[in-house]
This record gives structure tokens, C-alpha cells and sequence, in this order.
């Protein structure tokens, strides 16, 4: 893949249709971007109560089905697609303590890398199930960095007996303590090492001449005040993508549990519902309304509507007859869901650019790079996986 050329592309599309992947469809607004789309609103329109969860779900089917009545789905296709390098893995019974979706995709982690020679520094590392993998296939070195110091004295504690020395340490990687476990000799390793941290971790392995890296980055949005490029190619970039942008990208459900979605979709319609109903209590249709914990899903319409008012310390007694209200946030969020599609389908494209500016920076900076699929969406929607080695010419 020639990231340059892809980066330019996407830049493109993405400014182009820029009012498309910022809308918010559950404001309960009109949807402008919509107007010049007839046939994409009529096919929207169409979808069923199980076809919508399906294509929220999977990206290429989404842009396939989206193809035919939206012209940018055809480039979006072409552009997210990348040879995915994970084989078939047998299932393996994780070593005690360590959850089987955490296990399998370390395993995929892994299983995308060439064999390993270099000592290894763990960024990010939690108890360092990676690490610990790691170490049971290739007995290296392991150093892994952690700031819980709950999660480091788990992980040490699993690591008692280790030979040769793996070992976790308390550090925050955004603080000047980590220039001293880093040395030229490293290869370094990250699994879903989120937004500020892996670009942290890019910024110092290019610091210190890292011979080595390999990175599943994860949810770009945080440990940043605002997102911010590194390469000089996309900081040149009309473009502006905030971390609210970076948020609905990576908001997918599908490896959710379905009591969570459930609940979830539970108080988004409650949302709409009341939202339908504030006119009638002679409140803007408008006004901001906060949020409630998960827990909520379990009461009544009614108990979560007056909970919200009482919030807001807007002092009004409900209705009775509240069935109404319930029945047309329902309703509210089949239609949000439904034209959400279409921000959905930008947020692969979004993803993409954040890690081609990863690939970018590393290529400016000596090094040879390549980027994968390392497992199936299915078990984990952030699957992307950057491996890069340093020119010896540099």
C-alpha cells in the first residue's frame, strides 16, 4: 500500500463529505446531508429491526449494502481494504486468570508477527498478558510498563519465577520517568495502547532509534486534549478531526454483550421519548438533557423521565399516560439508527487515517512499515496492526 497516496485520498473524501460522518443523527434534527441523497433516504427507510443491527456491526457489508444508492461507499470499499494476515487459530485454553477474548487475541497478535529475537518492552501493559505470551513462546526478556499499580503488582505476581526476567514497572508513560527504560536494543510492543499513549510510544521509539515496533492502536480519541497528527504530511492537512469525531469512530457494539446493547438502546429511545414530550410540558424541543447510568434501562419510562427533569431542576409533574411518549422515542430511534448508518460508514475511513498518520510518521523517520488486519472484526473491531522496522540506512 502506498500510505501516502491512501492518506490523500481519504483526506479528500473525507473533507468532501465531511457533513456526512459529523452528523448526529439522535439530536433529533433534520438530516441536510441527506437532502441530495433521495435513494439512499428511500433504502434507509426500508431497513428492518434486524437489518440495522447486522450492518452496524460489519463495515464492508455496511458500505456494500450502502453502495448502490451512495457514490463515496464504492471508494470507501476500496480504500479500507487491507489483506488480512491473521490464520486460522486453533482455540487455546488461556492460562488461568486471563479472559479467552484477551487470549485470543494476543494469540492473533502474535501469530501476524515474524518470530521474535529482540528483548521486549511492553507499553501499556496492564498485568502483561502479552508479555507473559510472549515469554512462554520465545523466552525473552520481558519488560512491560504500567501506571495501575494494582495491575503491576497482579501482573509481578504472576510473573514470580519467570526466568528469563520479565517483570512489570510502575510508570507513566506520558511523564519524562520513561526516556530511562527505553533502549536501542528494544523491540516494542503494544495491544490496544490507546490514542495519546500509542502516539506517545511512536513519538519516543523514533526518540530512541527503537530498532523495532509492532502496535493494535486503540481508541484515538483519548489521553489527548485534542487529536493532533504526527506526520508532516497530514499536519499540513486542511483537515480537523476532534477527539468527538475520534469517539463515534470506535463506538462499536458488536462484541458487546446483548443485555448491554439492550440497555443501552433502552435509554436512547427513553432520550427521544422525553424529548418528544418536552413541547407538550412547554419545554424546547432542544433543550440539553443528561445522561443516567445503565442501571436505569431497568425502571420505567416514567421513573427515568422525571429523574432526568429532576436533574435539570426543571420542576414539572409527568402525565400519567406516558405510552405515547415511550412509543415514539421508540420509533425516534429506528429513524436515528437508521440514517447513523451513513456516519457509520465513515468510521473505518476516520480509523484508517489516524493509523496511516502512525505509518507516516514512522516512514519519515527511517523506518519500513506494514499494515494488516491481525484478527477478525468479530473479536476485536480495532484489529489494525502497524509493524515497522528501522532501515538500517538511516
Amino acid at each position: 500500500m502506498d500510505f501516502a497516496l491512501c492518506a490523500s485520498r481519504l483526506d479528500a473524501l473525507l473533507l468532501r463529505y465531511q457533513a456526512c460522518w459529523q452528523f448526529n443523527a439522535y439530536s433529533g434534527a433534520a438530516a441536510p446531508h441527506l437532502g441530495d441523497h433521495s435513494a439512499l433516504t428511500d433504502y434507509l427507510q426500508t431497513l428492518s429491526h434486524t437489518d440495522i443491527p447486522y450492518l452496524q456491526g460489519d463495515d464492508h457489508a455496511l458500505l456494500h449494502a450502502l453502495k448502490p444508492y451512495f457514490s463515496p461507499a464504492a471508494e470507501l470499499i476500496e480504500l479500507i481494504g487491507l489483506a488480512p494476515i491473521c490464520p486460522n487459530l486453533h482455540p487455546q485454553e488461556p492460562p488461568a486468570g486471563i479472559p479467552g477474548r484477551k487470549w485470543q487475541q494476543i494469540n492473533a497478535f502474535l501469530a501476524a508477527q515474524a518470530a521474535m529475537h529482540r528483548p521486549v518492552l511492553e507499553w501499556c501493559s496492564g498485568k502483561s498478558y502479552l508479555g507473559e505470551a510472549i515469554h512462554r513462546r520465545y523466552q525473552l526478556p520481558i519488560t512491560a510498563l504500567e501506571i495501575d499499580t494494582q495491575l503491576v503488582a497482579a501482573g509481578n505476581a504472576r510473573a514470580q519465577g519467570s526466568t528469563p526476567l520479565r517483570q512489570i514497572i510502575r510508570c507513566d508513560v506520558l511523564s519524562d520517568d520513561v526516556h530511562q527504560q527505553l533502549s536501542p536494543t528494544q523491540h516494542l510492543v503494544a495491544l490496544h495502547a490507546c490514542g495519546g499513549l500509542h502516539q506517545r510510544l511512536l513519538s519516543l521509539a523514533v526518540e530512541h532509534s527503537g530498532p523495532q515496533l509492532s502496535l493494535a492502536p486503540c481508541c484515538y480519541h483519548r489521553f489527548t486534549e485534542n487529536y493532533e497528527p504526527l506526520s508532516r504530511q497530514l499536519k499540513a492537512s486542511t483537515l480537523r478531526i476532534s477527539n468527538h469525531d475520534l469517539r463515534s469512530a470506535v463506538r462499536q457494539t458488536n462484541t458487546a454483550r446483548s443485555g448491554e446493547t439492550q440497555a443501552r438502546r433502552t435509554l436512547q429511545a427513553w432520550h427521544l421519548g422525553l424529548r418528544e414530550l418536552l413541547p407538550q410540558l412547554g419545554i424546547a424541543k432542544t433543550t440539553p438533557l443528561p445522561s443516567l447510568p445503565q442501571h436505569w434501562s431497568k425502571r420505567s419510562f416514567g421513573e427515568f423521565a422525571q429523574a432526568l427533569l429532576d436533574k435539570k431542576n426543571i420542576n414539572i409533574t409527568l402525565p400519567t399516560e406516558l405510552a405515547n411518549a415511550e412509543q415514539a422515542g421508540w420509533q425516534q430511534l429506528h429513524r436515528a439508527e437508521a440514517i447513523d448508518l451513513v456516519r457509520m460508514a465513515f468510521r473505518r475511513a476516520l480509523e484508517l487515517r489516524c493509523v496511516l498518520d502512525s505509518l507516516l510518521f514512522l516512514q519519515e523517520n527511517g523506518y519500513q512499515c506494514t499494515l494488516s488486519e491481525f484478527c477478525s472484526p468479530t473479536l476485536s473491531p480495532r484489529n489494525l496492526l502497524i509493524q515497522a522496522q528501522k532501515s538500517p540506512y538511516t
